[in-house]
């Protein structure tokens, strides 16, 4: 099974202090106290900008031989398809995981932009269709419908994209969208089709994943969950003859050349979120999150503070970040080796794609792909497996 590693662009600022902390890069920052993160003083006009620190990001992924890069589309954050288009020319081969809804655009919108996409750049951009944290964020940005009408569509959807793809002239006549005779035509037709990434934890994203899905994308855990989930998914994937679905993984990394010197970063996050406040407030507001949150917060926080190091759900996989506002919310703590190693375990249980990405992005990227990657690829080589995209 080969493996591909990716790292994530923080396209709603950086966060090598909490989020809102002045000290961070990028003007996402809290207002009122002054500003001393590059570009987070950003003026329309500036030399410099907030694209161009992204743009070094990708550079730095790049030269640090990951394979990709993961763009989150929050509300507060740049649209993750124009800065694919904007860093597809400062960047030679990496490939970009555009996030993005399906009631934003018209499936055949969304294949002609990538289409030409595709063609412009060599076939670098990969699709993650995504269907809102919660409805309140849904309805907030003029998407009424509910949780699984969002997967019912987005199913719709990619049936009709894929015919658009394949089809010079494709009908279809569905709940959500009906076609007439569009498609791809002349050169168009040369371009491939983006990978398709899902996600989600409920029955109706599980079975968008096993229905149209290259990747199926989960946060990390408890490896025996996610081994569960693995195995859930890919018994509904075969029972609709598929047998090519695979997995991705997303979790951030502390790695450092010691695992003391790792917890003690890791230390240092959480007390600046205990100290800040962020920790009880994410405890009391557990009722008003995510069902996967209220799951993790059952299974891993209960409703007290927890200490530092109750915080480890397996060796070297820490669930700190989720009580201090930073997603994913779970870690790789540890010394170069231990996190390789993890990073091995869930190989292991079935994850082929790994989102990897430490605070700050373009220093953390450099480590990993200096110190993490190289050790990772060894384990691999003694196994046989291989290590490309």
């Amino acid at each position: 099974m080969s493996i591909a590693f990716y790292t994530r662009l923080p396209l709603h600022g950086e966060t090598q202090f909490l989020p809102g902390d002045s000290r961070n890069r990028g003007d996402w920052n809290r207002p009122g106290a002054p500003s001393t993160g590059a570009v987070s003083s950003f003026a329309v006009g500036d030399d410099f900008t907030y694209i161009d620190y992204l743009a070094q990001i990708a550079r730095g992924a790049e030269i640090a031989s990951f394979d990709g890069v993961l763009m989150v589309n929050g509300q507060t954050s740049e649209e993750p398809w124009m800065v694919s288009a904007l860093l597809a020319r400062e960047t030679r081969r990496l490939k970009f995981v555009t996030a993005f809804h399906p009631f934003a655009l018209s499936p055949w919108c969304a294949t002609q932009m990538a289409a030409t996409y595709q063609r412009a750049t060599g076939g670098r951009l990969v699709w993650n269709i995504i269907q809102g944290g919660s409805d309140a964020v849904q309805h907030a940005i003029g998407d009424p419908a509910a949780h699984d009408e969002r997967y019912a569509r987005a199913s719709e959807y990619l049936d009709v994209v894929k015919g658009f793809w394949q089809n010079e002239s494709f009908h279809y006549d569905g709940r959500y969208y009906k076609a007439a005779g569009g498609g791809l035509r002349g050169p168009l037709r040369k371009a491939p089709l983006p990978l398709i990434c899902t996600a989600g934890a409920s029955e109706a994203a599980r079975d968008l994943g096993a229905r149209h899905a290259d990747y199926y994308l989960m946060t990390a855990e408890d490896p025996a969950v996610n081994r569960a989930i693995i195995d859930d998914v890919r018994g509904r994937a075969a029972r609709l003859g598929r047998k090519d679905l695979r997995f991705g993984l997303s979790v951030d990394v502390i790695a450092r050349p010691t695992d003391d010197e790792a917890f003690a970063e890791a230390r240092r996050f959480y007390d600046a979120g205990v100290a800040s406040g962020a920790v009880a407030a994410a405890a009391a507001r557990g009722q008003q999150m995510s069902n996967t949150y209220k799951r993790r917060r059952t299974a891993y926080y209960n409703d007290a503070l927890p200490a530092f190091d109750d915080l480890f759900v397996a060796p070297h996989v820490w669930s700190g970040f989720g009580l201090i506002g930073i997603p994913p919310g779970f870690a790789l703590v540890g010394s170069y080796e231990s996190v390789a190693q993890r990073v091995l375990d869930f190989h292991r249980i079935g994850f082929s794609l790994f989102f990897l990405a430490g605070y700050p992005h373009l220093e953390e990227a450099y480590r990993l792909g200096e110190h993490v990657l190289p050790r990772v690829r060894a384990g691999l080589a003694a196994t046989g497996t291989a290590a490309a995209a």
